[in-house]
């Protein structure tokens, strides 16, 4: 599927699979998303936000034009009763790569929404895209999420005095799905 044909897919289509459904943001979710990334246990590894809500609308709205570009993509994610519960990005496309980021969940989400909202991400990139590798990023300090890349055999590239950056490949991600699939495939 060609980047014009997944920007279409997407926009027309929410993504249901693993239990829970994926939808491309909306102004309404202004409110929610700054929730979420002013949230004081949550904000802690991500960018700062402003709290202001306007901001955040003006986000959006700037964010909805890269979208139609098919520059990026910047799901919320809810479970099967429509419960917003966190969100997940798509950016930097080249071609042989994507990004994921914007991975922010409540605390009390539905257990493992957050991990298979990343696993659709994963797929969208590798299946759809055809990208040959994910680049992904993690705080230093944020030790949880950097064992968690690593149980993929994700590589560090390189480091700053911040962060960790990391390529995961599409192999790498196959074998851990497969791993993973009793887990991805419960709740549906």
């Amino acid at each position: 599927m060609s980047l014009s044909n997944l920007k279409t897919f997407y926009i027309m289509n929410p993504i249901y699979k693993y239990g829970i459904v994926l939808r491309l943001v909306q102004e309404k979710d202004a409110e929610f998303i700054l929730k979420l990334r002013t949230h004081a246990y949550l904000n802690r590894y991500i960018s700062p936000t402003s709290d202001n809500i306007e901001d955040q609308i003006n986000w959006i709205r700037d964010y909805k034009i890269r979208e139609l570009e098919g520059l990026e993509f910047y799901f919320i994610a809810e479970d099967q009763e429509g419960n917003r519960c966190g969100t997940i990005r798509l950016y930097n496309f080249d071609e042989k790569s994507f990004e994921i980021g914007s991975w922010v969940f409540l605390p009390h989400s539905p257990a493992g929404m957050a991990i298979k909202a990343q696993f659709i991400g994963f797929e969208t990139g590798f299946n759809y895209l055809k990208a040959d590798y994910c680049r992904l990023e993690t705080r230093k300090k944020n030790h949880s999420v950097f064992r968690y890349i690593k149980n993929f055999n994700a590589t560090i590239i390189r480091e700053d005095d911040l962060n960790y950056y990391f390529v995961l490949t599409k192999e790498n991600f196959l074998i851990r799905k497969k791993k993973l699939s009793y887990f991805l495939n419960s709740g549906k």
